[in-house]
């Protein structure tokens, strides 16, 4: 069978139905640390909570792979591109890829387009955006080459 039968989905559900609402640690990224109320860390969720996790698996030390305690799916290979490729076209192509390799394993992120690039520094610096199931949303990560 070319197309198998994978059903209807009942009226009234949606992939994004069957989620629970994501949550994360509120983050003080001045301070590279928990935010605190307080005293106290606390949770945010929905379209907030996705945001600091876009943002943490963007980051050069969610080095894919590095740590046992993360899954095979969580982080990004955008330090594979240190000292590498010189021609533009092929490091944003490879920029893409990895961006979107690192964002699009979690259920709450439908797409990441809209792809521009600058230099900056010695890098290139990346603007996206993002599609989840609670908004979109532009995002920014700078991927250092040199």
């Amino acid at each position: 069978m070319i197309f198998p039968d994978w059903g209807e989905t009942p009226k009234g559900t949606s992939k994004e139905a069957v989620l629970p609402l994501f949550q994360e640690w509120a983050v003080d990224w001045e301070n590279q640390s928990f935010a605190l109320r307080n005293g106290e860390p606390y949770l945010v969720s929905g379209g907030e909570a996705l945001k600091i996790w876009v943002t943490k698996a963007l980051r050069p030390e969610s080095e894919r792979f590095r740590y046992t305690a993360w899954s095979a799916g969580y982080g990004n290979e955008l330090a594979s591109l240190l000292g590498g490729c010189v021609d533009q076209g092929i490091l944003e192509s490879q920029v893409r890829q990895y961006v979107r390799d690192a964002l699009l394993v979690s259920p709450y992120i439908r797409e990441v387009d809209g792809f521009s690039f600058s230099k900056v520094g010695s890098g290139v610096e990346a603007r996206f955006t993002v599609h989840t199931v609670y908004e979109e949303f532009t995002q920014i990560t700078e991927v250092p080459i040199a």
